[in-house]
Order: C-alpha cells, then structure tokens, then sequence
C-alpha cells in the first residue's frame, strides 16, 4: 500500500456544487465503511473561510488503483473540480508506511475506519459559511 493525496479547486459557484459536494460525503463514508483508508477535508484561507477546494488522502496499493478510485468522486465525476493526484511518500512524522497495514486492519475491523489516524471522520469540504 501507498499514500496518495488529491488535491482539488473549485470550478463552480457554490449553489450549483452543493448536491455533488453532499454526493462526496456519502462516497467517502462509504469507502470508510469499505474499509478504504481516506481522509477528506477542505481548505481554508489565513482567516480560516472554506470555499477555495479541498485535500484528499487515501492508502491505494499503486497510482493505478488510487486514479481509479478518485475519478469515481462525485465532484470529479460531475466536473465540479480541477484535481491533481500525487503519491506521497511520508519522510517525517507520525504516518509512516508501516502504519498503513494496522490503519487498514483497524478500518476494516472498525465498521467504518473510525479510529483510522487520518483525521475524525468529521470533518467535510466546506464551501463559504455553513459549509
């Protein structure tokens, strides 16, 4: 297994991405609740403010299979988005790659990956006030 980061902008005004961004939602719960090692999250400006794009995280066993995965995301699916996908290959910190195999044992043994260290399942994009 590798990491990969997705990182996104915005292409659309916020009411015409609102149902795509609720779509996302539901497609990361699921693949936690598959078992998939993700995290999704947005990104905001110096004074904290969402709505500029978001930042994705996922464990995939080659870029292959991790571009496959991302181009299923509703917000790539419906063109809501300009997206890069990267690997990653952590140097320094608390994810090293042998935390992939327990994160993933955890996430699958877990029913949705809740206690996987890539974030809290929580937190969401988020595009303008009450995003």
């Amino acid at each position: 297994m590798a990491w990969f980061i997705k990182t996104e902008t915005f292409r659309l005004p916020r009411p015409q991405l609102l149902a795509h961004l609720q779509a996302h939602h539901a497609w990361v719960t699921q693949l936690r609740q598959q078992g998939v090692v993700i995290s999704s999250g947005y990104l905001v400006d110096q004074a904290g403010r969402p709505g500029g794009g978001g930042l994705l995280l996922l464990a995939a066993a080659d870029y292959a299979a991790a571009e496959a995965l991302v181009r299923q995301d509703p917000l790539i699916a419906n063109g809501c988005v300009d997206w890069q996908l990267q690997g990653w290959i952590p140097a320094v910190g608390d994810l090293a790659v042998g935390d992939l195999a327990s994160a993933a044992l955890v996430a699958g043994e877990g029913g949705g990956g809740e206690t996987v260290p890539l974030g809290d399942g929580n937190r969401h994009h988020g595009i303008g006030a009450g995003g």
